[in-house]
């Protein structure tokens, strides 16, 4: 009977041991899936933001644009129209410039 005791705790102890190291390999499989879904998670986060700092450009770029042309037609309109006054007035101030220059007069 000593005989058929011992055995039995040795199935016992292996059966344990087998268990163990099921309950160890699936210990290492779950944290190998939690890391996995880790980097996952991180890189779609670290997409999303790329791609949301890549919107943001495109946008701010589009703005300035926009704003850079409504600065340039605002600087051909200033200069149409100092050229207007100048082609307006060039005869006179010519006349003015001679004038004061032939008197010695001061402008």
């Amino acid at each position: 009977m000593d005989n058929n005791i011992i055995t039995k705790m040795l199935e016992i102890e292996q059966d344990a041991k087998k268990r163990l190291e099921d309950a160890e390999r699936k210990s290492s499989d779950m944290i190998e899936i939690a890391e996995a879904e880790k980097t996952r998670i991180i890189n779609s986060k670290n997409n999303a933001v790329l791609d949301r700092k890549e919107r943001v450009r495109f946008d701010e770029k589009n703005k300035t644009d926009k704003r850079l042309a409504e600065i340039e037609r605002d600087k051909d309109a200033q200069i149409k129209r100092l050229d207007d006054i100048y082609e307006k007035n060039r005869s006179k101030w010519e006349n003015d410039i001679f004038n004061a220059v032939i008197s010695g007069a001061r402008p």
